[in-house]
């Protein structure tokens, strides 16, 4: 029987499909997603994944070291419950907890938990990442632009990360072998 750590953080930038693989690890191998907790406003796709809180909130939050990680990112904050993740792990069954972060949250993980698995997930061509952005109908111009603007940015942030690197590309035909790649690093196939 393989087993697992029971930590994985799934790094790259947005648009890339790290929340899509994340699910399919939920739906098919009993992983777990926490509650992230942000300060920018709902958003139609959000799902029940998201807890909003004021400004003030979250850093009563971080000064209280409620967050087991944290960044800004564009305007507003995005971090996961230290509980929530402890909970979700020390828990029986669906005890593996899958991470959707920015490489400083990356960071903080590593700092706190040093077993988590990190793979990154990259564009096979940054050009994409664009349209993909777009075509999500769930965000203002604007802010897809900033979000592209971070790119390369992004990329040597994920890059200088010591992890395992998978290379998404955007057509359908490779969703699978994304996801196989992912799965390979996890459970070492």
């Amino acid at each position: 029987m393989r087993t697992t750590r029971r930590i994985v953080c799934l790094v790259g930038p947005s648009g890339v499909g790290k929340t899509s693989y994340a699910k399919r690890l939920v739906d098919k191998h009993c992983f777990r997603s926490p509650v992230v907790i942000t300060t920018r406003q709902p958003r139609s796709d959000d799902g029940t994944h998201y807890r909003y809180v004021s400004e003030s909130s979250f850093m009563d939050m971080i000064h209280c070291g409620e967050l087991l990680e944290w960044d800004r990112y564009t305007s507003y904050y995005y971090g996961t419950s230290a509980k929530s993740v402890y909970d979700i792990a020390d828990s029986g069954g669906c005890n593996r907890v899958v991470l959707d972060l920015t490489p400083n949250g990356c960071i903080k993980v590593i700092a706190a938990e040093p077993s988590a698995i990190v793979i990154a997930i990259l564009p096979d061509d940054a050009a994409w990442l664009f349209d993909r952005l777009k075509s999500r109908n769930s965000q203002s111009f604007e802010e897809i632009q900033v979000r592209t603007n971070l790119l390369e940015h992004y990329l040597n942030e994920v890059n200088s990360l010591q992890c395992e690197k998978v290379y998404a590309s955007f057509s359908p035909d490779s969703w699978d072998s994304t996801f196989q790649a992912i799965e390979r690093i996890i459970f070492r196939l």
